[in-house]
C-alpha cells in the first residue's frame, strides 16, 4: 500500500483540512456543532426502536399511531424532524464557510442552533407544553431563524 504525505506550504505535515486551509480554523466551532448536531440525531435514531417499536406502538414502515400523548409519537417525530432539518443545517453551513462569510456571525448562529435544537428535543421527548404554539414550537422557531442567519451571511459573502 502506498502512503501519500501531503505537506503545508511551508513543508509541515498536514493531518487535517484545517492544516491545508487555515482559514476554517475560524469556523472551527460551527464544525463542532455540526459534529455534536450530527451525533444526536444518528444517537435518536438508534432510539427509535426501544423508544417506539418495543412496545409495539408503532410499526416500522407504516404511518405513525396515536398522538402526541405517547412517548412512541414523539420519539419518532422528535427523529424524523431532525433528519428533516439537518440537511438545511448542513448547507447553509458549509456554502457559508466556502463563501468566507463572518466567522462570529457563523459560529454563534450555530451555536443558538444548537441550544435552540437541545431544547426542542427535549421539549418534544417530555411532551412539554402546548402542542403548537408552546415551547417547543418557540425553539423550533429559533432554530429556523438561526439557519435563516446563516444562509443569509453566506447569500451576502456570495454576492
Amino acid at each position: 500500500m502506498v502512503m501519500i504525505k501531503w505537506f503545508t506550504a511551508k513543508g509541515f505535515p498536514m493531518t487535517t483540512l484545517f492544516d491545508a486551509l487555515p482559514y476554517l480554523e475560524a469556523y472551527r466551532p460551527a464544525f463542532i456543532v455540526l459534529a455534536i448536531l450530527s451525533l444526536i440525531t444518528l444517537i435518536q435514531n438508534f432510539l427509535t426502536a426501544p423508544l417506539a417499536f418495543v412496545k409495539e406502538e408503532q410499526v416500522p414502515g407504516m404511518p405513525l399511531r396515536f398522538d402526541h400523548s405517547k412517548l412512541s409519537f414523539r420519539a419518532l417525530r422528535t427523529y424524523q424532524n431532525s433528519a428533516e432539518s439537518l440537511p438545511a443545517f448542513v448547507a447553509a453551513l458549509l456554502v457559508s464557510v466556502i463563501a468566507g462569510s463572518a466567522a462570529m456571525v457563523i459560529n454563534i448562529a450555530a451555536g443558538v442552533y444548537l441550544a435552540a435544537r437541545v431544547a426542542f428535543w427535549a421539549f418534544y421527548y417530555i411532551g412539554f407544553g402546548k402542542i403548537a404554539g408552546g415551547p417547543r414550537t418557540l425553539s423550533f422557531v429559533v432554530c429556523l431563524l438561526a439557519n435563516i442567519v446563516i444562509a443569509v451571511a453566506a447569500l451576502i459573502a456570495l454576492l
